[in-house]
């Protein structure tokens, strides 16, 4: 689903609904894929000097990391908010944005460990990949946040200079 009209103009059960289907859809159904692609890459190159070793380790703890907040939010977090229970809702905000900041932390580390996605001469295909949609999944994952952070949780808790 795209948003039809700019997101500051949508309601926040709007909002809540893009969310859902746009990113927490989209990120589990990405981080399988990477993972499976990582596996691959650190089995058949593990020898390489540029090979991202314990990347897929990290992908497997972000998917890990990032199920577990998005949870919250669908069965905690975003009924506060379509039921306009705003008061209530600042604790799990709070607490959603702190794991934000711990996101964009396994980010800094994605790219550590991909030597920010730069690949090697001669990659292969399956390497090739990997790189291609952990790019797009680490532009989606702070896109995501951004959206969170100074859309929807600024309209509760009036933080918008976090993002």
């Amino acid at each position: 689903m795209r948003m039809t009209e700019p997101v500051t103009k949508a309601s926040n059960e709007e909002l809540i609904e893009h969310i859902l289907t746009r990113y927490h859809d989209t990120h589990r159904d990405q981080l399988p894929e990477l993972i499976r692609l990582s596996e691959r890459v650190e089995r058949v190159h593990g020898g390489h000097t540029d090979c991202p070793a314990g990347l897929s380790a990290h992908l497997t703890q972000m998917a890990e990391e990032l199920e577990t907040h998005m949870a919250k939010e669908e069965q905690i977090l975003f009924p506060m908010i379509s039921r306009g229970i705003s008061g209530m809702a600042l604790g799990p905000i709070s607490v959603m944005r702190a794991e934000h900041e711990g996101h964009d932390s396994a980010l800094i580390h994605l790219d550590a460990l991909t030597n920010n996605l730069s690949l090697p001469e001669g990659a292969c295909n399956t390497w090739r990949r990997l790189y291609e949609q952990i790019a797009v999944f680490r532009e989606d994952l702070k896109e995501h946040i951004a959206l969170e952070n100074s859309e929807l949780f600024a309209r509760i808790d009036g933080l918008t200079a976090q993002s």
